[in-house]
């Protein structure tokens, strides 16, 4: 007799039901192990041996990302693969493809664990993609371990063999032993960089949360002075975010040469400084902002992220307008932790802001390309001269529109709100997994100030920013000079100018940019053009701006040049600019309107006077 169709029905669903709860518990124990053996450090090598559980396919793809997280570049990361074996768990040999430049197919693969070998070398210092050498390794996954569809998302367990006396650190949880780590997904692996090798290590605690220093390399700096200040630091977040992501943070810094530049992480950095560049005020400043700077990306970028970055598709460009609110931001708010530290003086404060509306002053491409532009094309974005002519950049012009952003906030709202308000609603509330559209933002904004903020954005963000520097400087008790203290006032204040920079190499006095619509621009010289006289006569010691301390602003003169190994000569018609560095100062007799919002603004009290 058959059985009612009803019960039939019931018994496959209850099939079902058991299988999927199978799958899952299965799921649930799913892991990769990932075992990198550094054998060969003085060559660059190491080898990586990736373990999977059982594919439920014929054919999976094994994929290298093109690019890792905190640089919107694409990069050449599968480049150092070689000898790349698959096998089953029973040591039988799979057949594989490379169908593209990071991804390869292994066949035959159905029902089997799968286990990777492959040689990484790994010579990227500068990248702060993958390092080996004998004294140390620096690894970003990205660079190193690759992944499936579907092991995303699962568990993967790190193993590192390396030399004897050799220490390893990461954000990741520590495993059985202090070589191991563990990440809970692929999205977290990579964004743990790993630093093992012969190191310095500090380890501290503040407000019950775990702090660590590693220093790899000798130089200049003094790491008891680092430790004291990033102690001061972190705890400057709470002006602007209310909660940490994090219970454990791991600042990494390379001490090197060769490389320079720093990288955020999920709860960790990788700094990169010339060896010798920590000792004077100004070095350590520049070093202290950076820090800085990737310790607000833990909350911006790491905790709240634009849509089109969520979730990172590591195979393709990742696209967004808000990448200037990223990055740009970031530098802003760098300055809020530094500021009420005490970390940085109103007057190195000052200085660099000046350096910032100088930058600007001189930068054609801010009447060619808007903000919300340039942050689309960060992916293909040009430095040098055609990114100076033509381009933004989303971290100085980032900086910038975030700082106009911030003074509208302070005065719709009386001073009482400011865009650390913003950013700790876009942390509240657009937290991961969630990411946030330009709409999401505007309703921060409308819910902060009760203003609706989309004039401006268009204007702002969209549009090319005309920003009145002397107006928004007096808002907050402030003013542009050019003149040096004690300076004679009927002494000349002007030098020529003819727009152009340049570099000695092999080949001469080589013109390394040229400002659009300045002397040099209108007089036809361009980029490689390399100068050998001024009015006939040879530019000596490669030094062209005492030779044009010899002329005046309206005065024609001749370049002589080559281009193209042909020489050839041109008339420039100098123009003029102020002789001295922009300051900023204190301006006479401040309102108390404007000490009010300088203290707002910065959390300090306005100097009285300019600082010496």
């Amino acid at each position: 007799m058959r059985e009612p169709i009803c019960v039939f029905n019931y018994k496959i669903k209850v099939i079902i039901a058991i299988s999927l709860f199978i799958a899952q518990l299965i799921s649930a124990h799913a892991s990769v192990k990932v075992n990198i053996i550094i054998e060969q450090p003085e060559h660059h090598l190491a080898k990586v041996e990736l373990q999977f559980d059982k594919s439920n396919i014929e054919q999976v793809n094994f994929y290298l990302p093109t690019w890792r997280t905190g640089r919107y570049k694409t990069l050449n990361l599968a480049n150092g693969i070689r000898d790349f074996i698959a096998k089953d768990s029973q040591g039988n040999v799979l057949s594989w493809r490379k169908i593209d430049k990071h991804t390869w197919q292994v066949s035959g693969s159905k029902n089997k664990k799968i286990h990777l070998s492959y040689q990484v070398y790994a010579n990227q210092l500068a990248q702060r993609t993958r390092h080996i050498d004998d004294s140390h390794a620096f690894l970003d996954s990205s660079a190193v371990v690759m992944y499936t569809e579907a092991s995303r998302s699962l568990p993967h367990t790190v193993q590192l063999f390396v030399p004897k006396l050799w220490r390893s650190f990461s954000g990741l949880e520590s495993g059985n032993n202090s070589h191991q780590f563990i990440a809970t997904n692929y999205d977290q692996l990579v964004d743990s960089p790993i630093e093992t090798g012969i190191n310095e290590h500090h380890e501290f605690r503040v407000d019950s949360r775990l702090y660590q220093l590693v220093i790899w390399g000798e130089g200049n700096y003094d790491s008891v002075k680092m430790v004291e200040d990033i102690k001061v630091l972190v705890k400057q977040s709470k002006h602007i975010w209310q909660g940490y992501p994090f219970k454990r943070y791991v600042f990494m810094v390379h001490a090197t040469s060769g490389a320079r530049g720093a990288t955020e992480h999920v709860n960790s950095t990788i700094i990169q400084r010339s060896r010798f560049k920590f000792s004077t005020r100004k070095d350590y400043l520049s070093f202290i902002a950076v820090v800085a700077h990737e310790f607000v990306h833990t909350w911006n970028v790491k905790q709240y992220r634009p849509h089109g970055l969520v979730p990172y598709d590591y195979q393709q460009e990742n696209y967004s307008n808000l990448l200037w609110l990223v990055e740009g931001s970031t530098s802003y708010l760098q300055y809020q932790l530094l500021l009420r530290g005490n970390l940085m003086t109103t007057d190195e404060f000052f200085s660099a802001l000046a350096k910032r509306i100088t930058a600007y002053m001189h930068k054609p491409g801010q009447a060619s390309q808007t903000v919300a532009q340039a942050s689309f094309d960060a992916w293909i974005s040009e430095g040098g001269d055609y990114g100076n002519n033509h381009s933004v950049n989303i971290y100085a012009e980032g900086f910038l529109a975030s700082w106009l952003l911030d003074f509208d906030i302070l005065n719709k709202t009386d001073l009482s709100k400011s865009y650390r308000n913003v950013h700790n609603q876009l942390y509240q509330q657009h937290r991961l997994p969630q990411s946030y559209k330009e709409a999401d933002v505007l309703k921060i904004l409308k819910q902060v100030t009760g203003s609706n903020y989309q004039v401006w954005w268009q204007d702002n963000i969209h549009g090319t920013a005309k920003i009145d520097f002397s107006l928004l400087l007096a808002k907050a008790g402030l003013a542009m000079s050019y003149a040096k203290t004690g300076e004679d006032k009927s002494s000349k204040q002007t030098k020529v100018w003819t727009g152009l920079n340049t570099k000695y190499g092999t080949q001469g006095l080589v013109i390394s940019s040229v400002e659009q619509d300045s002397p040099a621009w209108h007089a036809g010289l361009t980029t490689e053009d390399v100068i050998v006289a001024v009015d006939g006569l040879r530019i000596v010691d490669k030094d062209l701006v005492n030779r044009l301390k010899d002329f005046k602003a309206e005065q024609t003169i001749e370049f002589t040049y080559f281009r193209r190994d042909k020489l050839t000569t041109t008339k420039v018609k100098l123009s003029a600019i102020a002789k001295n560095k922009l300051k900023i100062i204190v301006i006479a007799k401040a309102s108390q309107q404007q000490k009010l919002f300088f203290k707002a603004w910065t959390g300090l009290d306005l100097p009285e006077k300019t600082p010496e």
